[in-house]
């Protein structure tokens, strides 16, 4: 051991005599590593006390918020009244939901019937010609003669896989 280290630990004998009472000699080849676990566990004390502080200030800024109850069910009543709350948003929010949709609903409804409504004279000739029969719906057509063409009642055969139905004039 160096001087200064030898020093060291009788100086850590005479506080262990005047803290503690024991009596250690600085030869006891105990001492060593008593010291040396001294100065640890001295050195963890005051990196944590130096946290402490640090976690003090930091908790001292978030000012948190602190309710008193004195009575009794006090709090059972301040629990209920921030449930109700809570309730009362989540109510709003669904309401508003609710509105937007049925505002979106109501604006497509509108274009579709506007869309029905171009298109309702076509259809309504169209379904005029509908017929059932045994449960199934159907509509004849005849084959066109030429050029002439009557709506909704001729069909030209363009080949063996496509036949074309005419429909009507597209109004102006």
């Amino acid at each position: 051991m160096t001087e200064r280290e030898q020093k060291a630990v009788r100086a850590y004998c005479a506080f262990l005599l005047t803290e503690y009472g024991f009596v250690f000699s600085p030869l006891d080849p105990v001492i060593p590593a008593l010291y040396t676990m001294h100065k640890e566990v001295d050195l963890l004390k005051k990196s944590n006390s130096e946290l402490a502080t640090l976690v003090e200030e930091a908790s001292s800024k978030i000012n948190p918020v602190v309710y008193q109850f004195n009575s009794k069910g006090e709090a059972w009543r301040f629990q209920m009244g921030i449930a109700v709350k809570w309730i009362l948003f989540g109510a709003l929010f669904g309401m508003l939901a609710w509105i937007a949709v049925w505002y979106w609903s109501m604006k497509n409804e509108i274009d579709q019937v506007r869309i029905m409504n171009e298109t309702f004279q076509t259809t309504a000739e169209l379904n005029k010609r509908v017929k059932t029969q045994d449960g199934v719906y159907y509509i004849d057509f005849t084959a066109a003669k030429g050029d002439s063409t009557i709506y909704f009642t001729e069909f030209r055969k363009l080949n063996a896989k496509t036949v074309r139905v005419y429909l009507g004039k597209e109004s102006k």
